[in-house]
């Protein structure tokens, strides 16, 4: 080991230095990247180029990147799949043609969390190309008319290749682990209880290898009881986007002058809906997705959140 041959001294300063390194309140001292991960909500739908993301990047000082990777219409299973802590895979051994063409999957992409089907590429991708097939670069495609997956390799070779029964497929957003990360899922659904819920979020966590997270729960879908099993566990990661949506979204909206504070809001349709514990129907283009003034809120309170956790 080189470490062994410095002296003593130099060896002493560099762990000196490392312990130097990490901030005693577990603050995140990494590289300044935060990836949001989720379904339309995260994408921004609904908002007229306002999202959660571009919010958030406003207020943050420093040079930060902020990477968008929502994906309309996912449920967990497969945002699980992009996002790595519950990988996809091609049950069939198919042949990677050495000449790039594409090779059509037959029976289509399945989750390794339930060995069912998953529907990725849908709405987009979301991080998911380039993907790789044991180690081989390749790209994902799915035909909006068949519904069918095909695959091939980026860069020719001299052979084809063949993969075994059940080979996983990795993907970019996978790969990227570092930073801080916002995991706002479950309006899709694609979980069967609140226990199960939680479990998928752990194997996203275990992916990551770190605890510096976000988790974002569903306004629109879930209760307390399926908050309940998340906060017990993560604590201050977790917003409650229910509870905040129908309780103190509207008047944040009014102080931060997104509204106007002229006793029009809320509105007697809004204050029916908070006591309903559902989200003020001024903060909505359609039944779940946001307009501007509700990702707007949405990017502040995550915004907020990572300040009080020490993100930033």
């Amino acid at each position: 080991m080189i470490l062994k041959k410095l002296p003593k001294h130099l060896l002493f300063l560099i762990i000196l230095l490392s312990i130097n390194s990490f901030d005693k309140n577990n603050k995140y001292k990494g590289d300044k990247i935060l990836i949001d991960i989720g379904d339309s909500l995260i994408a921004g739908a609904g908002g007229e180029g306002t999202t959660m993301s571009n919010v958030t990047l406003k207020l943050l000082k420093g040079n930060w990147i902020v990477k968008n990777r929502g994906v309309g219409g996912e449920n967990t299973l497969t945002i699980g799949a992009r996002q790595g802590g519950i990988p996809m895979y091609i049950k069939d051994a198919i042949t990677i043609p050495a000449n790039g063409l594409s090779v059509e999957i037959p029976n289509g992409i399945y989750s390794s969390y339930n060995n069912k089907n998953i529907h990725p590429l849908i709405q987009g991708e979301g991080g998911l190309n380039p993907c790789y097939i044991n180690g081989i670069e390749c790209t994902l495609k799915r035909n909006s008319k068949t519904e069918k997956y095909s695959i091939k390799r980026n860069r020719r070779s001299s052979e084809s290749y063949t993969t075994k029964p059940n080979t996983n497929i990795v993907t970019q957003l996978s790969l990227e682990t570092k930073g801080i990360a916002t995991m706002f899922i479950g309006q899709n659904g694609g979980y069967e209880n609140p226990e199960d819920l939680l479990n998928q979020i752990n194997q996203f966590v275990n992916h990551k290898g770190d605890e510096n997270i976000i988790i974002i729960t569903s306004h629109g879908n879930g209760n307390s009881e399926t908050v309940k099993p998340i906060k017990e566990k993560y604590g201050r990661k977790l917003i409650d986007l229910k509870k905040y949506m129908s309780e103190k979204a509207i008047y944040d909206a009014i102080e931060f002058e997104l509204l106007p504070n002229d006793r029009e809001y809320p509105t007697s349709e809004d204050l029916e809906r908070m006591d309903k514990n559902q989200t003020p129907k001024t903060l909505l283009k359609d039944g779940i997705h946001f307009n501007s003034v509700g990702y707007e809120l949405l990017g502040r309170l995550r915004y907020k959140k990572g300040k009080e956790l020490g993100y930033w």
